[in-house]
């Protein structure tokens, strides 16, 4: 960290975020090559790779670098509101009302306009990857639930191409970009952009000592990621998301490099404070997603567990050393089925479904099992007297009917009553932290006073104001959907300069 002193300086010295002190420009004599190009895209992500084929279909010279040995990409949903593929099975949504739902998850703290490019253009971007699907032989599956009018709507909007496999649309729009002439340099760290007379014409990269300057004339666009494996700007942008259980989506690579790169010289991040974590239930127990009885260490009922994941993990947080656990027994086949469809939930068993519980209580980790109340109050360590007692108001309420005490919807309300019991601890998983630049609907990033930076693009997650408080899944695949559309039109933009 620094001192940061000037005329407001007071006794006690503001100490920056290391990240936000630019380092010494890098000396010409560690620049060992100057490479140029028309666009140069820093970052082998989604975003990046859409970017680089957007510039090389253009006819535009193209040089991809990326810090990894190969493409980065994870996960595997990508949304769309009426692509050729959701149009042949009778789905098509409209646009405004689904922005509309983004806006009211966000609070209204989100830029509405980046909302509106992103519908506007999603589904010429995701009929693009359907057709490259269909010259590869991938199959290209929907998935998600069609409910609109729900409680919390959810839109069936996910594509998946090849399965639940994010690298296989990572694969297929690299080949496309170098069959289209992109250069790619992978294990090729950015380190510093160049900002000459207010313009940044260059990013230098490479080994340090070693390094090569990367001179792009019409533009260079930042496709980084995120910063989820930065502690320091966790810290500063996103708190929550340190307050976690595990980290599993975000690559060591995630940084924050071009974030970092970007405030060096001058570029403005989102206002909107603190940043949007994706939080998800993975690596916890079996059934978790689902609205059973929800209990605190003190053996407490807590909420209306008929809530999105993303609320699910925003009241654990507010619990006793963020932990909880749904329980549920023996009858839960013939519960789920009672329950209302939505992310990630269980709606329906198999014979496959047991073994996963038993295997999970095998482990025993992240799920338990006892033959009587006392017995799993102990393994999980609540007081036996309060969970008794929990569990008794709660089948009360089942058996009248009606929830008193939060309101939930009477089909959800099942007694616990059948043993042997169960408690499913629920995990809080960060995937991915939301925060970035501010950039103007053609994705030129902008400086504080609202200005373009000339000659800088973001995409992806270096791009700020589409999220704000959780992950809206309710248009499920929406990130990965944003990276790709948001690539696809800074490439298209910077290639026309």
């Amino acid at each position: 960290v620094s001192e940061v002193t000037g005329p407001a300086a007071t006794s006690e010295p503001v100490i920056a975020p290391s990240f936000e002190v630019p380092p010494a420009p890098i000396p010409a004599g560690q620049i060992k090559e100057t490479v140029t190009a028309d666009v140069v895209v820093v970052g082998a992500g989604v975003s990046g790779l859409m970017a680089t084929l957007a510039v090389a279909k253009a006819g535009k010279k193209v040089i991809l670098i990326e810090k990894s040995a190969s493409f980065n990409a994870r996960g595997g949903h990508n949304a769309a509101l009426g692509s050729k593929l959701q149009k042949a099975n009778g789905i098509e949504y409209d646009k405004h009302k689904v922005v509309a739902d983004l806006v009211r998850w966000g609070s209204n703290q989100v830029d509405a306009r980046l909302l509106m490019l992103w519908a506007n253009n999603v589904n010429e971007t995701i009929d693009g990857l359907i057709d490259l699907a269909e010259k590869e032989k991938i199959e290209v599956m929907l998935w998600g639930n069609d409910l609109p009018d729900n409680v919390w709507p959810e839109h069936k909007t996910v594509h998946m191409f090849g399965g639940m496999d994010e690298k296989i649309v990572a694969g297929m729009i690299e080949k496309a970009a170098k069959e289209a002439g992109a250069d790619i340099r992978y294990e090729m760290p950015a380190a510093q952009l160049v900002r000459d007379n207010g313009r940044v014409s260059a990013v230098i990269a490479g080994p340090e000592g070693s390094y090569t300057r990367f001179e792009a004339s019409k533009g260079i666009i930042l496709c980084t990621g995120d910063y989820g494996n930065n502690p320091e700007m966790i810290q500063k942008y996103c708190p929550k998301a340190a307050d976690i259980d595990i980290n599993v989506y975000a690559p060591a690579v995630n940084t924050g490099d071009g974030h970092k790169m970007g405030l060096w010289i001058g570029a403005a991040m989102q206002e909107e404070s603190p940043h949007t974590p994706m939080v998800h239930n993975l690596g916890a127990g079996p059934m978790t997603s689902n609205p059973f009885l929800r209990i605190n260490i003190k053996g407490d009922r807590y909420e209306n567990e008929d809530v999105p994941i993303p609320y699910m993990t925003n009241a654990i947080q507010l619990q006793p050393k963020n932990t909880s656990y749904t329980i549920f027994d023996a009858s839960y086949a013939d519960d789920v089925v009672n329950h209302t469809p939505g992310f990630s939930r269980t709606v329906m068993t198999n014979e496959n479904t047991q073994k996963s519980i038993d295997d999970a209580v095998a482990k025993g980790v992240a799920c338990f099992s006892a033959g009587t109340l006392d017995e799993l109050a102990g393994k999980i360590g609540v007081p036996v007297d309060v969970f008794k007692a929990t569990v008794a108001r709660y089948n009360e309420l089942a058996t009248k009917g009606v929830d008193d005490d939060f309101g939930k919807p009477k089909a959800m309300l099942s007694p616990i009553d059948t043993p042997p019991y169960y408690a499913s601890k629920n995990a809080i998983a960060l995937l991915v932290v939301l925060g970035g630049f501010n950039v103007n609907t053609k994705l030129q990033v902008l400086d504080k006073d609202g200005a373009v930076i000339p000659g800088l693009y973001a995409a992806g997650n270096t791009v700020g104001n589409c999220f704000a408080n959780d992950y809206p899944v309710a248009v499920p695949g929406l990130s990965h959907s944003r990276a790709l559309v948001f690539g696809r039109l800074a490439g298209e933009n910077a290639a026309a300069g």
